[in-house]
């Protein structure tokens, strides 16, 4: 069992001051309490610190957004700011994991439309991968239109979450759970046009 972090000086006066929206008590807390969790949560969770940054930083806007909700404990804020950074890696991960499954049905489906892809030239499998774009293209055409932009965006460019989310001009919590709803609307469009097995098996 890891011992007791040890409070800031003040910290409950500190945490009353940032709830009221005092901003050099928060930038105290942040300062504070931004490497741990960075260090010692979020980069073990992820293992990439890109997306470890994307998590502090929608921990923080998160802590902000919700600290009137905080309860004082003697253990002080860190465990309830080590539970939200959990929970947007976790987020975070879940996501991830959906975007990489779609991926690699989109290439299941390539490769099952390609049939001997050794026997094929680079000219027959770029016209068919053409011919799937126009198919895939054909069905983002019938989704909500911010559904199809996140697909494309995030899934078909491969762009960063953060580019993504500023694109659209969404929050990145909001851009993961946007993903989520999109896919599950390309799989059922997908279901009514007939697209093959292999595109939305995964989904």
């Amino acid at each position: 069992m890891s011992p007791a972090r040890a409070l800031l000086p003040d910290e409950r006066k500190l945490v009353a001051r940032a709830a009221k929206g005092d901003r050099k008590a928060f930038e105290s807390l942040y300062r504070a309490y931004a490497r741990p969790l960075y260090s010692h949560v979020l980069v073990p969770m992820l293992g990439d610190h890109d997306d470890a940054h994307d998590c502090l930083r929608e921990t923080f806007l998160s802590a902000h957004k919700h600290l009137e909700s905080f309860r004082w404990q003697d253990s002080g804020i860190y465990p309830w700011l080590k539970t939200m950074a959990k929970n947007k890696a976790r987020d975070l991960l879940r996501a991830s994991g959906r975007r990489q499954r779609l991926r690699g049905a989109f290439s299941e489906h390539i490769s099952a439309l390609g049939g001997d892809r050794e026997a094929q030239s680079p000219a027959e499998e770029e016209l068919q991968r053409a011919a799937l774009r126009t198919r895939i293209d054909a069905i983002l055409e019938t989704l909500n239109p911010r559904y199809a932009a996140v697909l494309r965006l995030r899934l078909l460019e491969d762009r960063p979450r953060e580019e993504c989310a500023e694109e659209l001009d969404v929050k990145l919590g909001t851009l993961d759970v946007l993903l989520y709803r999109a896919c599950k609307s390309f799989k059922k469009a997908c279901e009514q046009h007939g697209l093959a097995t292999a595109l939305v098996a995964e989904l």
